[in-house]
C-alpha cells in the first residue's frame, strides 16, 4: 500500500476520532445544562391559542400569554424582544405604577408594535413622555373591532380607571369586521370560524424539548445575528421597493370593488363591515363615558394610500364621520402628515414604513407619537 495514502487514512482516522469525542461532550454537556441549568424556554412570540366548539361547529380565539419574554422577527426587520405584563399586555418590561391616571392604547398589529421594540412603538414613546400616566397597550395582531371592545371591557372589569383610550382604526378593520372576528352566543368572546392547528408532539419532539437547549439558544442567536447583519448592511434598499404598496385589503379607497382586484370584499360585505365598525365603535364610546374617559380615534395610510389616494373611498371622511356621530373626543389624523414626508423625500416609504411591509418603522411611530403628544392635552 502507498505510504502517502497510509498516512492520510491516519489522519482521517484521528479527525473522525476528535470529531466523535467533540460531539460527545457537547452533546453530554448540553443535555448536563439543559436538564441542571437554569433555562427557559425560547419563544419566538407571546400567543396562545384557545379551541372551542359549539352545536358542532369549530371556534377559536387567541390572546397573549401573562409574564411572557420572546423575541420576534420577519424577514425584513432586525429582531426584537417582546415582553407581557401579568395581564397579557405588551409593555416595556418595567415595573407598573399602581395608579388612576392610565392611558389605553387598542388596536391591532399597527398599535402593538410589530417589528419594532416597544421603545420605538408610538405607545412606548409616549410612555417615555409622559411620566405621571401608565400606558396600557391592550393591542394584539390581526384583532377587530369586536376584539378591541372585548379587550376595553376586560381593563374595566379589573378594577382599572382610564383617562384616554386611544383607538387605531385600521384598513384591515374592514376584513376583520365581517370577515374574521365573529360573535356567537355560547361565547364571552368573539371567535374565529375554525379549530386552530395543534402540531402532534412526537417522542423526538419531547426529548428536543427538554433537550439540546445550549444548542437551541446557540442557534436561535446566531440566526438572529445572521438576519440583523443581512439587515443592516446586505440587503439592497430598492430591491422590492413596490412590495407593498399595492393591496387587495386597502385598494377599496381607491378602485371600485370587483372580482378582479379583492379577494374578500364584495359591495355587500364592505358595507356590512362599515355597519359593523361603526355599532362596535358606538359600544366603545359609550363605555368609555361610562367610565370618564376620552375616547380618540387614531388613523393613518398605507403606503398605497399615499401613491393611488382616496378617490372611491375616503378613509379620512368615515373616521370623521363615526367619531362625530358617536361623539368621541377627537380624530388623530396621519394623513396629511406622511403626504409631507412623501413630498418631500423621495425615500419616504424607507423613512416610515417597514421595508416590503406596511408597518411602521421608529420613523413612523415617533410621528404618530408625537402629533398624540401635541394634539391631546394630558394634565
Amino acid at each position: 500500500m502507498n505510504l502517502s495514502w497510509i498516512k492520510i487514512k491516519n489522519k482521517i482516522k484521528k479527525i473522525s476520532i476528535l470529531v466523535f469525542a467533540y460531539s460527545f461532550f457537547v452533546i453530554l454537556g448540553d443535555l448536563i445544562y439543559s436538564n441542571f441549568g437554569n433555562i427557559k424556554d425560547i419563544n419566538y412570540n407571546c400567543f396562545q391559542f384557545y379551541n372551542l366548539t359549539s352545536n358542532e361547529k369549530k371556534y377559536h380565539y387567541y390572546d397573549l400569554k401573562k409574564n411572557c419574554t420572546a423575541t420576534e422577527s420577519s424577514k425584513t426587520v432586525v429582531p426584537y424582544n417582546v415582553y407581557t405584563d401579568e395581564n397579557g399586555y405588551r409593555y416595556s418590561g418595567k415595573s407598573r405604577k399602581n395608579i388612576n391616571k392610565n392611558i389605553l392604547f387598542v388596536g391591532d398589529s399597527q398599535t402593538y408594535g410589530y417589528g419594532v421594540k416597544y421603545e420605538d412603538s408610538f405607545s412606548g414613546i409616549i410612555e417615555r413622555s409622559l411620566s405621571k400616566y401608565e400606558i396600557y397597550n391592550l393591542a394584539v395582531p390581526s384583532y377587530g373591532i369586536r376584539m378591541y371592545l372585548k379587550s376595553i371591557e376586560d381593563f374595566y372589569n379589573k378594577n382599572k380607571k382610564a383617562t384616554h383610550i386611544f383607538l387605531t382604526l385600521d384598513m384591515t378593520d374592514v376584513i376583520d369586521a365581517s370577515f374574521r372576528w365573529h360573535n356567537v352566543d355560547s361565547f364571552e368572546t368573539p371567535v374565529i370560524k375554525s379549530h386552530r392547528a395543534v402540531k402532534e408532539v412526537d417522542g423526538w419532539d419531547k426529548i428536543k424539548g427538554s433537550n439540546f437547549k445550549g444548542i437551541r439558544l446557540l442557534t436561535f442567536y446566531t440566526r438572529n445575528f445572521l438576519r440583523s447583519i443581512k439587515k443592516n448592511f446586505l440587503i439592497n434598499g430598492n430591491k422590492n421597493e413596490d412590495a407593498a404598496l399595492k393591496s387587495d385589503i386597502a385598494n377599496f379607497t381607491y378602485e371600485k370593488i370587483n372580482k378582479e382586484n379583492t379577494t374578500f370584499l364584495t359591495d355587500e360585505s364592505f358595507n356590512l363591515s362599515l355597519m359593523y365598525i361603526d355599532q362596535y365603535f358606538g359600544k366603545i364610546s359609550n363605555l368609555a363615558k361610562i367610565n370618564n374617559t376620552e375616547l380618540y380615534l387614531v388613523i393613518f395610510p398605507w403606503p398605497e394610500n399615499l401613491i393611488h389616494g382616496q378617490k372611491i373611498f375616503n378613509w379620512e371622511n368615515y373616521a370623521s364621520k363615526i367619531c362625530k356621530k358617536h361623539q368621541c373626543k377627537k380624530v388623530i389624523n396621519l394623513f396629511k402628515d406622511f403626504e409631507n414626508i412623501k413630498k418631500n423625500n423621495t425615500n419616504w416609504k424607507k423613512l416610515i414604513y417597514i421595508d416590503d411591509d406596511i408597518h411602521l418603522k421608529k420613523y413612523g411611530n415617533s410621528i404618530l407619537a408625537n402629533k398624540i403628544l401635541n394634539e391631546v392635552t394630558f394634565n
